[in-house]
């Protein structure tokens, strides 16, 4: 199947059915669009990786390695909840699991066959209680890690949800599509699923939605086909701001991906004809900028996802039959370097705190990398009496200093550390999880930041109760 034909059944109606077999299309939850590939020996498609029999590709960059998991589907989503615990949804009537950061994935039932269906989002808020979303608008609820799940009934409509995420364990969203043609689709609850409600908006010429961003209960992002929804009150009103984004040339864009940092800055995957498919906003989704790349370059359209680290360190994925490629940035999105290329199609990305990024890929593959240090976090072993956030070392620096931290004892409770600028922004964010008690130390590269005083602060806590909070004054000297 060439480019042009690809750009053009991007923006065309397509079918929700879900059947997977040796004479059936494989169905690709992000680019939305039906494409036939060769069927291999077992009655899936083939997928043999660009490197023989490793499994290792390596380059100057990063390390990528994949699983093989059990399932030969397509990976539609990976989220970890933690180091060790992590859950995949696939499209073949179930989900993954892991218990020890990947290395094994076990399949996972919904023992139910009353829709033979895919599944594309998948979103826990802690070790036992998550959701996943798919074809049919099923959504299905396990409050067990996944050992069981019950079956949430949507508003009664037809259609197929994509994405889905929750704020806690009561507020939550589903998106994607309903009806034929579709038409956008989200349903928000409040009380952990016991009962969902419609509040899409009626947008002109949108076909559906394809992912979400949240930054709280009230102001969230969603994108879809030529559409980028914004609301500041949880879905009581939408403001539509696809405008913002520069048209193509036949005035269509498939948003297949959204993320940001901070309130301030994002990035959007897409897909149309002029091949421009990385944009990124630095006020607010006011005005996106197309940032080139070799994916571009390439003659190749669509970004399936994209996910940042920090201001400047972050990943978008590429796929299509037969080809895909991931893709790094070090600069915020300036420049991009392909990181990966297989046979495989990338499909989705979650990056876990600063310790994994993850992928999922065609023929039931989970890539992953680690990302090099400074990003890490390391942790001396030896047991604090206190709670202490020393001073940043080298300082005066350029451009890479280091900053130390003790806990002294197990909290239960989670620990960030983050960088500010001198007008307060928050600008990056180094730690944001659970630690045990110990001597902890972190680098920090400010290669892409300007000059000046930075703050780094330190806060300890458990829901409404601060254990330890310390902040800390630094200065970048280029």
């Amino acid at each position: 199947m060439n480019r042009a034909i690809i750009s053009i059944i991007i923006f065309s109606l397509y079918y929700n059915i879900y059947t997977f077999s040796q004479n059936n299309p494989v169905y690709d939850s992000r680019s939305d669009y039906w494409s036939f590939v060769n069927p291999g020996a077992n009655g899936t498609y083939d997928n043999y990786d660009n490197i023989g029999n490793s499994n290792t590709y390596s380059n100057n960059l990063f390390t990528w390695q994949f699983v093989q998991t059990p399932i030969s589907y397509q990976i539609a989503e990976v989220f970890f909840i933690d180091s060790l615990t992590g859950w995949a949804s696939h499209l073949f009537m179930g989900a993954l699991r892991t218990t020890n950061s990947g290395f094994n994935w076990e399949t996972i039932s919904f023992n139910d066959t009353t829709f033979t269906t895919g599944f594309n989002g998948v979103h826990f808020i802690n070790t036992n209680t998550g959701w996943c979303v798919g074809g049919a608008l099923q959504i299905r609820k396990t409050t067990n890690g996944g050992a069981n799940w019950t079956r949430q009934i949507p508003p009664p409509v037809a259609g197929i949800l994509r994405s889905v995420f929750f704020i806690d364990e009561n507020t939550g969203y589903a998106a994607g599509s309903k009806n034929f043609p579709y038409i956008p689709f989200i349903c928000k609850t409040t009380n952990g699923g016991v009962n969902w409600a419609e509040i899409s908006p009626t947008v002109a010429g949108a076909q559906e939605l394809n992912d979400q961003y949240w930054f709280n209960a009230s102001t969230g992002w969603l994108c879809g086909y030529d559409v980028l929804l914004y609301t500041t009150n949880g879905g009581t009103n939408f403001s539509n701001l696809y405008s913002n984004v520069p048209p193509s040339g036949n005035g269509h864009i498939a948003i297949l991906a959204i993320q940001f940092i901070n309130n301030q800055t994002g990035w959007l995957g897409a897909a149309n004809l002029e091949r421009n498919n990385v944009y990124k906003t630095t006020n607010g989704g006011a005005n996106w900028f197309f940032q080139n790349n070799p994916i571009s370059q390439g003659g190749m359209n669509q970004i399936n996802d994209v996910k940042f680290l920090s201001n400047g360190i972050g990943w978008a994925v590429h796929g299509t039959p037969g080809s895909g490629a991931i893709m790094y940035t070090s600069d915020g999105g300036n420049n991009w370097t392909i990181d990966e290329q297989s046979v495989n199609w990338f499909d989705c990305l979650h990056i876990y705190s600063n310790k994994k990024a993850w992928c999922g890929a065609s023929g039931g593959r989970i890539w992953y990398t680690i990302p090099q240090p400074p990003l890490g976090i390391s942790n001396g072993g030896e047991i604090p009496i206190e709670f202490k956030l020393e001073q940043n070392y080298p300082n005066p620096f350029n451009p890479i200093t280091k900053i130390r931290f003790q806990i002294p004892v197990e909290t239960h409770s989670n620990v960030s550390l983050r960088i500010y600028n001198i007008t307060g922004r928050e600008i990056e964010t180094l730690v944001n999880e659970q630690l045990n008690p110990g001597t902890y130390e972190v680098g920090w590269n400010a290669a892409n930041y300007p000059s000046g005083v930075y703050y780094y602060q330190l806060i300890v806590n458990s829901g409404q109760l601060t254990f330890y909070t310390n902040t800390k004054k630094m200065v970048l000297i280029k």
